[in-house]
Formats: C-alpha cells, sequence, structure tokens
C-alpha cells in the first residue's frame, strides 16, 4: 500500500469514527445567505453576500483531497495540518471572490475557454493517473498492465470517494484560473517599460560576465546562451562512443581512490571493444556525410545536442577542452578520448548572441515583468476585495 493510500484509508477511517459525512452545496437544506457564526459553515462573509459561504461539506471534501494529495495522514503534526487548513480555507474563500467579480465585471467563459478546461482538466487527471500507476508498477513488477491500468483507476476512485469529491473539482479549480486570468486582462493595467525591459537584460548580461570572470573554469555558456557568451566560445558537436556501464563505473572508481595511472591504463586497454563501432562513425566522417545524421545514428550521449565550449572552462572536462578548441577551423573534427569513450567531435560554428536572439529576449523580459506587476495589481484588488467581503473563519470547523 502506498503512502498516499495508507493516508486515504486512516483519514477515511477518522471520518467514519467521527461519524462526519460529506455533503455538496447546493443540497437540500443550504440558504443562499447565512450568518458566519453558523455551525455548519467553515466560512462565511460578514456582508451578507448571496451564495458565497462556505459550507463544511464542501470544505472537508477539499480539505481530505489535499490531505491525500500532499501525503499527509491523522498523525500528521498539527502545526502542519493548521497551515493546510489555512491554505484550503482561503483558497476557497478566493475561489468564491474571483467567480463573484468575474459576474460582477460582466466577463463570461467562452465555448473555447471550456474547451480548454476540459483538456487541462483531462490532462491533469491523466498525470495523476500515470504517477498512481507508477508507484503500483514499483511496488509489484509482476502486475500487467492492464492490471496497473486497473488499478490506478481503482485508487484514483478510491481517493474521491474517500474525499467525497467528484472530477468537478478539478473543472471549478481550472474555471477559477481562467477567470481570474480574464479578470486581470480586463482590470489590471500595469505595464514593463522599455527602460524596465532593457534595464532586466542589462542585469542579465552584467551577472553572466560576473559569473565567468571569478571562475572561468565553472562557466557554463549554456546557462546565459540568451543574453551573453564569452568571446572564443565555440559549438560543438559531438558524438559519443562510449564505455559499457561496469568498464566506465571502474574508472571513475580508480578516480575517486586517486589511482589515476591505473584508470588510464584501464581506459586506453577498454579503448578496443570500442574499435568497430569508432571506425563506422569515422568512415561517414571522412566520407563527408552530414554529422548531424550521424548524431542521430550513432550518438551514445542521451543529451545529442550541440554544447557551448569556452576557453578556460573544464565543465566538460579537459580532454573535450582541449580537443574543441584545438580544431583548425569551422566544419573539422577531432576525437577526444575521455572516461566515457570516445567523442568525435565538429567545431560547428563560432558561438555569438545576435541582435535578433537580444531582441526575442527583451521581449520575452517584457512579457515576465508585466505579468509579475500584474499579479502583484490582482493580488491588491484581491485584499481590497476581501476587506469587503469580511469572510469570518469558523475555526472549530476546519479540522476533521
Amino acid at each position: 500500500m502506498t503512502r498516499g493510500r495508507r493516508a486515504v484509508c486512516a483519514i477515511l477511517g477518522v471520518m467514519l469514527l467521527s461519524g462526519c459525512t460529506i455533503r455538496q452545496s447546493g443540497e437540500d437544506g443550504e440558504s443562499s445567505a447565512v450568518s458566519p457564526q453558523a455551525e455548519e459553515y467553515a466560512a462565511a462573509p460578514e456582508n451578507g453576500a448571496q451564495d458565497m459561504a462556505i459550507t463544511r461539506a464542501d470544505y472537508l471534501g477539499e480539505y481530505l483531497y489535499y490531505l491525500a494529495r500532499s501525503g499527509y495522514s491523522t498523525d500528521t503534526d498539527e502545526e502542519t495540518l493548521k497551515q493546510a487548513q489555512q491554505t484550503v480555507v482561503n483558497s476557497m474563500i478566493e475561489d468564491r471572490i474571483i467567480r463573484a467579480k468575474f459576474a460582477e465585471n460582466g466577463l463570461e467563459l467562452t465555448e473555447s475557454d471550456r474547451a480548454d478546461i476540459e483538456k487541462e482538466v483531462g490532462t491533469g487527471i491523466a498525470s495523476m493517473l500515470d504517477s498512481i500507476k507508477s508507484a503500483a508498477a514499483a511496488a509489484d513488477d509482476s502486475l500487467t498492465d492492464d492490471e496497473l491500468t486497473a488499478q490506478a483507476q481503482e485508487q484514483y476512485q478510491q481517493i474521491l470517494d474517500t474525499c467525497g469529491v467528484t472530477e468537478d473539482i478539478f473543472t471549478r479549480w481550472q474555471e477559477a484560473l481562467v477567470m481570474k486570468r480574464k479578470l486581470t486582462d480586463k482590470l489590471c493595467e500595469a505595464e514593463c517599460t522599455d527602460d524596465e525591459a532593457v534595464t532586466r537584460l542589462q542585469a542579465l548580461i552584467a551577472a553572466a560576465k560576473t559569473q565567468y570572470e571569478s571562475d572561468p573554469a565553472k562557466y557554463s555558456a549554456q546557462d546565459f546562451a540568451a543574453v551573453w557568451i564569452p568571446e572564443g566560445t565555440r559549438e560543438i558537436q559531438g558524438i559519443l562512443v562510449g564505455f559499457d556501464y561496469d568498464t566506465y563505473s571502474a574508472i571513475v572508481s580508480l578516480r575517486d581512490a586517486g589511482s589515476d595511472d591505473e584508470a588510464d591504463a584501464l581506459r586506453q586497454k577498454s579503448l578496443d571493444s570500442l574499435q568497430e563501432r569508432y571506425e563506422q562513425v569515422m568512415s561517414g566522417v571522412v566520407a563527408g556525410e552530414d554529422f548531424a545524421e550521424l548524431m542521430e545514428k550513432y550518438n551514445e550521449d542521451e543529451g545529442n545536442v550541440t554544447i557551448l565550449v569556452t576557453p578556460g572552462t573544464g565543465v566538460y572536462g579537459s580532454e573535450i577542452l582541449e580537443c574543441a578548441m584545438g580544431i583548425d577551423a569551422v566544419g573539422g573534427t577531432d576525437t577526444a578520448v575521455t572516461d566515457y569513450g570516445y567523442y568525435v567531435l565538429r567545431y560547428a560554428a563560432d558561438a555569438e548572441v545576435t541582435d535578433q536572439q537580444l531582441s526575442d529576449i527583451t521581449e520575452e523580459l517584457r512579457g515576465y515583468i508585466t505579468e509579475n506587476k500584474q499579479e502583484e495589481e490582482f493580488s491588491a484588488l484581491m485584499d481590497g476585495w476581501k476587506t469587503e467581503y469580511s469572510y469570518q473563519i469558523n475555526e472549530e470547523q476546519l479540522a476533521l
């Protein structure tokens, strides 16, 4: 039984022992406006707004689901559970306020919005089922794929049933996200100025230069390639013809033990096992075959990408650095012998950041800064709305 399933079962036991049941909002007996002090409500607006209260039943469903998905159980420490309770009830309060303000501003969810919501919900459910299925496979490798799928579906449904919720809850959450975005688009006007975008770009460039100058050996040009690349950096394509795992592990163990001479000897001896594959690669290189196609066909490095090699850097090892920087001209090739095996390298181009790339990254920064500003603006609006509704939380109704 997985940790998540143990938590669900433990929670279910508490529910049964305490005699609590789950009743969804909208059932008989629920009034539109209620007193915040009403015992069956976890929270309600003090201003008496209609249909804005949070029933204990609705709260419990989301709270139990939160506990189950977080892996918490009834023996989780009290402080953590209190934080979880506040997280859930505050989220539910914001959900109701967003829906009210969405309607108040004359906004609607379009057919396209609803199609996107349905798609996102489906993707999320599929992801949860995959996670449960992977955990089941790890726990019992004798199960067939069909059995794993059935077990995942059963456990997923058990979580929903235990918490007293349906998949409609996922739709509500996704609806609220879309409503928040559309409210933000209508009410929040903050934008990033040209100066702010350029200043942020210059800060990134300065950070890249500082990192390189402070320790060139540890600098990875790949990290800042969108904004700045040190002079002399080369784009290098590579094809690994690698040792088997046992050989590589033995070489690394000798290195770790400080026995570099023995490691070098084992590496040199083991190259014989790679010779046939290496000669196949070199035959294609010498014949002038497209190097990218050779990479696709022969490369045993999972990355299978072009790397940026900068003078003085040690991130790819001294053998690759010396080999890459020693190739005479763009288009030339050479082979580095490494602890991984043979690396056939090609000097693909001189690496540089173009004006177009800088323009593109500036626009990305502009969008990022604008989004952050509008999130802050929306957060301020939400604070005002919370004051307007003045939700009163019935703390006694939050625990199980």
